[in-house]
C-alpha cells in the first residue's frame, strides 16, 4: 500500500470531514472521491445485529444512581455510610427483580458488579453536585441539589 504526506492544511480539513473514532483519512477520501464520481461506491454489508440475553447484561448505571438518591432519602434521611447503603440498594433492587444475573458476578476489586456499579454511581452523582464532596470517608450525604432530584424520582 502507497504511503502519501499530506501538509497540515490538507490534514486539518480531511479531519473535519471525518466522524471521530469511525473514519481514517482513507475512508474520508474514498467518501469525497466517490461523492465527485471518481471512485465506485464500495458495497458494504449491513452489520449483524447481535442477540443478546438481557440477563447477560448489567443493568444500567442509571438504575442505581436513582435508586442510590431515593434509598439515601428515604432509608437514610440524606445520609448513611457506604456498606450500609449499597446492602440497601441491593436489597430493594432484589425485592423488585431488577438485578440481573450479570449484576451479581464479581469483578476484579472483588465486590459484585452491583456493588461496584453502586460506587461509580456515587463518583457520578458526586460529580454532578448531587452527593457532597466533603462527607467524611464511607459517608454518603445528598446535597440540598440531591434532595431535590431525590424527590423527583
Amino acid at each position: 500500500m502507497p504511503t502519501i504526506r499530506l501538509d497540515d492544511e490538507i490534514y486539518d480539513a480531511l479531519k473535519k470531514l471525518a466522524e471521530p473514532f469511525v473514519d481514517t483519512p482513507n475512508s474520508v477520501i474514498r467518501r469525497l472521491l466517490e461523492e465527485h464520481g471518481h471512485v465506485a461506491k464500495k458495497k458494504v454489508a449491513a452489520p449483524a445485529v447481535a442477540k443478546t440475553n438481557p440477563e447477560l447484561e448489567p443493568t444500567p448505571q442509571a438504575v442505581y444512581e436513582d435508586f442510590l438518591l431515593k434509598i439515601l432519602d428515604e432509608q437514610f434521611k440524606g445520609r448513611g455510610d457506604k456498606r450500609s447503603v449499597t446492602h440497601a440498594i441491593i436489597e430493594k433492587m432484589q425485592k423488585q427483580k431488577l438485578l440481573r444475573a450479570a449484576d451479581l458476578e464479581l469483578v476484579a476489586t472483588g465486590e459484585t458488579r452491583a456493588e461496584n456499579a453502586i460506587a461509580w454511581g456515587r463518583n457520578a452523582l458526586k460529580g454532578r453536585g448531587l452527593l457532597n464532596k466533603n462527607s467524611r470517608r464511607g459517608i454518603w450525604e445528598l446535597t440540598p441539589e440531591g434532595r431535590t432530584a431525590a424527590k423527583k424520582i
